[in-house]
């Protein structure tokens, strides 16, 4: 073969030209050359990553390893390969809806006994997985069983209710002296001493006891922002130690800060927010800066709601019309 010839083969081409090359000269290697090669063996790779706007037939035929050339040889052919189909994302399975509605049941002093528990109630109780219980008493709280004693009303409404989940909305009045039980439990303890918050404490964590279970889990919200200062200095004090006891119990215990909801970015108290469905922009507090007005019960029991369902591992199911 000519050295011109020889010039203009590519690498590619190189193998075609040999093997002309040999036919012509050697007769006897025919047979050998005429032979199947050997297949290489097949990798077991996933299929390469696609360059967007790549050629979908380039790639189904395999790129070769040089440069394209007008006189190589053409490669024999290869079977086509049929293009993958595209992946479908994995969408999450959604969590069981139970055979039975879950229980649910409301404890709490007046924002559980009056517009937020009520219209929290009316929500929970509209969807079709959820049976929803309340029990509230105005002016209650942990700090005061002589007055209205929760250990033993955790305890009757447990046991006549048996709920899956309690929500609990409780202390915004215990910042003051802490006095016994009526059969004498608990220490008498003043809201300045020092002994105040291992003793409050010790009373939560007794509450916590009586209101969950092996298969019964609590949901604590957390005490509103108030717009006076003495009450709200109070009520950090009380948050943290709720906090504390309901994180204690680990997957039994849920605390909701609702914080985020009920003050603005610079954290001052909202006075108005958009509410409900049409997002009209309404008042939230009364003008002592503490009580809730219709619309801001509304509001807040809004957002207390998904955590419930949350809680629960229940979708948002709308009820049917």
């Amino acid at each position: 073969m000519s050295a011109f010839v020889w010039r203009r083969l590519s690498r590619t081409a190189f193998g075609g030209a040999l093997l002309l090359w040999s036919s012509a000269c050697k007769p006897e290697a025919q047979a050998a050359a005429e032979a199947p090669a050997a297949e290489p063996p097949v990798e077991d790779a996933a299929e390469p990553d696609r360059e967007p706007g790549g050629d979908s037939a380039t790639l189904a035929a395999g790129t070769p390893s040089v440069g394209d050339d007008d006189d190589a040889l053409d490669p024999p052919a290869e079977p086509a390969v049929a293009e993958a189909a595209p992946a479908v994302p994995d969408v999450p399975d959604e969590p069981a809806l139970p055979e039975q509605p879950y229980r649910v049941l409301i404890l709490g002093d007046s924002l559980a006994a009056t517009g937020i528990g009520a219209l929290l109630e009316k929500k929970l109780d509209a969807h079709p997985n959820v049976d929803c219980f309340r029990k509230g008493k105005s002016s209650s709280g942990l700090a005061r069983p002589d007055f209205f004693d929760w250990h033993d009303q955790a305890k009757r409404q447990i046991e006549f209710r048996t709920p899956d989940l309690v929500v609990v909305i409780l202390g915004g009045n215990d910042g003051q002296d802490l006095t016994r039980r009526s059969n004498g439990e608990g220490k008498r303890v003043a809201w300045n001493h020092e002994d105040w918050a291992d003793a409050y404490r010790e009373r939560v964590d007794s509450f916590l006891a009586e209101v969950t279970g092996d298969e019964r889990k609590v949901l604590w919200v957390g005490l509103p922002t108030m717009g006076m200062r003495s009450l709200e200095k109070k009520l950090v004090l009380i948050r943290d130690i709720q906090k504390s006891a309901v994180e204690a119990l680990g997957d039994k215990g849920m605390y909701l800060d609702t914080a985020p909801f009920v003050t603005n970015e610079e954290g001052d108290l909202l006075m108005q927010a958009e509410v409900g469905p049409r997002g009209k922009v309404q008042e939230l507090r009364s003008d002592d800066r503490i009580h809730f007005t219709m619309a801001g019960s509304e509001y807040f029991a809004d957002h207390v709601y998904p955590s419930v369902l949350e809680a629960l591992s229940l979708p948002d199911v709308q009820p049917d019309p």
